[in-house]
């Protein structure tokens, strides 16, 4: 009886020292793929690095509901080119 309390002890303290369950792993921010936003009423947008919309970083294209595909970086500091849909 004293070896199985004792297995039963170690087993326990195994799980618990040892990490036990493995934690759901999420990917970081930086190279998660969320959905990207459909597209309403635009075609072309431009995306700058700051407010002074001179040095461009990236680049979307899309037709009017469909899924929005952007190369390079999307940031805050866009300029849309209009598509009436």
């Amino acid at each position: 009886m004293r070896k199985s309390i004792i297995g039963g002890v170690l087993a326990v303290g195994m799980l618990a020292g040892c990490g036990g369950v493995d934690a759901v792993d999420e990917a970081p921010l930086g190279t998660r793929e969320d959905a990207l936003p459909f597209c309403e009423g635009f075609s072309f947008v431009t995306y700058y690095s700051d407010a002074t919309y001179s040095v461009q970083v990236g680049h979307g294209d899309c037709s009017c509901g469909h899924t929005l595909r952007v190369v390079g970086q999307k940031t805050d500091f866009a300029v849309y080119l209009p598509e009436n849909c």
